[in-house]
C-alpha cells in the first residue's frame, strides 16, 4: 500500500472535531444553516440504523453549489451526536487525484482499517462518499459494498443526476434524492440563523405544501381564491417584516442567493465570477464524464451565451445565429440538461409533437442565466432580460414542487401564455411577467384549461376575475 493511500485511509474515520469545524463559518463561528431536506434525510438514516428500514443507500444529486457536500457533513454530525456507530468519509475526488480507484481503496480499507471483510460486519456502519462520479467504476464498486456490507448505511453525492440514474446495477438499491437550489423560504431561514440578532419571522413548515395543493390541485379558480384568502394574513406578515428589506432580498435571491454557497459573499462581480467558475467546472469536469472524448467546450460556451440572451427555441435558427450545426445544437442542449444546467420543457401537445417539436430551454437557476448575461451587459442587466430570469425562477420552483406532474410550454403564437401545468382532468395555464396586469393571453388561449394564474412581480394582492387568479410573485416565492 502506498503512503498516500495509507494516509488517506487513516483519515477516513469520523472525527467529531473535524466535522464541527467544517460545519461552521470560520470567522463568525456560526453553524451553516440546514436545508429543509435535512429532516427527511436524517429520518432515512435513523429509520435504518434503529429499525432496519430501507432505503439504506441514498444519493444526493443536483447542480454544483447547492450544498450537497455540506448536507453530507451535517448528516454525519447528526448521526455521530446520537450514536456510537463507526462512520467513514471518502472524498472520491482526492482518490482520483492520487491515482487510486475506489475499489482498490475499499479493498485495502477492509484489510488495514476494519481488519475484517464487509461480509463479516454485524453492527451498523456508515459510509459517506463525496463526488462519487470522479471514479468511473463507482457504481459497480458501491454495488459490491451494498451487497456485502448488509448493515451499512451508504450516503453519497454527485453533480449529475444522469450519472446516478444511468446504471442498472443500482436501480433497485439506491434512492436518489434531488437537491435543488435554495427556495426563498430557505434563504429566510438561513438569514435568521446567521443573523440571530435580527429576528426574522419564518414561514410555517406546512405553508409551502398548502400553497402547492391550493394553486395546482384545486378544482376551480374560486376554490383557489377562497383558500388563498385563508393564507393572506400569514403571508402578508412574512412580507411586511421590519427586519428585512423584502425587495432587496428578493432581488439578491433571484440574482445570486438561490445558491447556498454564496451566502457569505457581498460583491456582485465576485458572485457572478463564482457562478461562471461553476460553469467552467461543469463544462470541463462533469460533461466529459457524460460523453467520452468530449472536445466541444468552446461550442457549449457559445451555445450557453446564445440561450441566455435569446428567446429562440428553434435549433435550426439557433444554429444559424451561433454558427453551430443544427444537430450539434440538439446534442449539446441535451448534454447541458443532463449536466443539470438546463431545464428542458416540451410543447403542450400530444406525444408526437413532444417527439418532433422544439423544446424550450430554461436555466436550472436564474442566477446561472444572470451570470452569463453579466458577461454581455456587466452587472446592470437590462429590464428586457429580467423577464427571462423570472421564467427560470418559476420553472425552477415548478420542477421542485411538481416533480411528478407534466409541465409544458405553450407553442405557436408568441401571444400564447407561458406555461401549461397538467393536473386533474384539465390543465392550468400560468402566465409570467415582471409587470403584467392583463390576462389577455390566458383568455385567448386555445387550450381547454381548468383555470389560469397570472403571476406578476408588481402585483401586491390576489384577485379573481374571469376564471383567472392574479397572484403576486412574492406569494409564489413561499412555495
Amino acid at each position: 500500500m502506498s503512503e498516500e493511500l495509507k494516509y488517506f485511509l487513516e483519515n477516513t474515520r469520523f472525527d467529531k472535531a473535524t466535522v464541527e469545524n467544517r460545519l461552521r463559518q470560520p470567522v463568525l463561528n456560526i453553524p451553516y444553516p440546514k436545508r429543509l431536506i435535512f429532516d427527511k434525510l436524517e429520518k432515512y438514516a435513523f429509520d435504518f440504523l434503529h429499525q432496519g428500514i430501507e432505503p439504506r443507500f441514498i444519493s444526493l444529486v443536483g447542480l454544483r453549489g447547492v450544498g450537497k457536500t455540506t448536507l453530507l457533513w451535517q448528516l454525519s454530525e447528526a448521526i455521530g451526536s446520537k450514536s456510537n456507530y463507526e462512520m467513514f468519509f471518502f472524498n472520491v475526488n482526492i482518490l482520483s487525484n492520487i491515482g487510486i480507484d475506489l475499489h482498490s481503496a475499499l479493498t485495502e480499507f477492509q484489510k488495514s482499517i476494519l481488519k475484517k471483510s464487509f461480509k463479516e460486519l454485524t453492527e451498523p456502519i456508515i459510509f459517506l462518499f463525496d463526488e462519487v462520479m470522479d471514479d468511473e467504476n463507482w457504481a459497480k464498486t458501491l454495488k459490491i459494498l451494498y451487497d456485502e456490507a448488509r448493515t451499512a448505511l451508504i450516503l453519497c453525492t454527485g453533480s449529475s443526476a444522469l450519472i446516478l440514474n444511468s446504471t442498472a446495477d443500482l436501480s433497485r438499491r439506491m434512492h436518489i434524492q434531488k437537491v435543488y437550489p435554495f427556495s426563498f423560504s430557505e434563504l429566510l431561514r438561513s438569514k435568521d440563523a446567521l443573523q440571530p440578532e435580527n429576528k426574522i419571522l419564518l414561514p410555517e413548515k406546512n405553508l409551502a405544501e398548502d400553497l402547492k395543493e391550493i394553486l395546482f390541485f384545486s378544482e376551480t379558480a374560486g376554490e383557489v381564491f377562497e383558500k388563498l384568502k385563508t393564507k393572506e394574513k400569514e403571508i402578508k406578515a412574512l412580507l411586511n417584516q421590519p427586519n428585512i428589506e423584502l425587495s432587496a432580498l428578493k432581488n439578491q435571491y433571484i440574482n445570486f442567493l438561490n445558491f447556498p454557497n454564496l451566502l457569505f459573499f457581498r460583491d456582485e462581480t465576485v458572485m457572478s465570477n463564482a457562478i461562471l467558475d461553476l460553469f467552467k467546472r461543469i463544462i470541463f469536469e462533469d460533461i466529459p464524464k457524460l460523453k467520452s472524448n468530449f472536445s466541444d467546450s468552446a461550442k457549449i460556451e457559445k451555445l450557453l451565451h446564445r440561450l441566455a440572451a435569446s428567446d429562440e427555441i428553434n435549433p435550426e435558427k439557433i444554429a444559424g445565429i451561433s454558427g453551430l450545426k443544427k444537430q450539434e445544437v440538439i446534442e449539446l442542449t441535451d448534454m447541458l440538461a443532463k449536466a443539470e444546467i438546463l431545464n428542458l420543457l416540451f410543447p403542450y401537445a400530444g406525444i408526437d409533437s413532444k417527439i418532433f417539436k422544439n423544446r424550450k430551454a430554461f436555466f436550472m437557476s436564474p442566477s446561472l442565466r444572470r451570470a452569463l448575461l453579466s458577461t454581455l451587459y456587466g452587472q446592470n442587466i437590462p429590464q428586457s432580460q429580467q423577464s427571462k430570469l423570472l421564467e427560470d425562477l418559476v420553472v425552477m420552483y415548478l420542477k421542485r414542487v411538481l416533480y411528478n406532474s407534466s409541465i409544458a410550454y405553450s407553442s405557436g403564437d408568441a401571444k400564447n401564455p407561458d406555461l401549461i401545468i397538467e393536473t386533474r382532468d384539465k390543465p392550468i395555464i400560468l402566465e409570467i411577467g415582471s409587470s403584467k396586469t392583463s390576462s389577455a393571453q390566458i383568455k385567448t388561449s386555445r387550450t381547454d384549461y381548468r383555470y389560469g394564474i397570472l403571476l406578476s412581480d408588481h402585483a401586491e394582492d390576489i384577485s379573481l376575475k374571469d376564471n383567472i387568479i392574479s397572484l403576486p410573485l412574492n406569494w409564489f416565492l413561499f412555495l
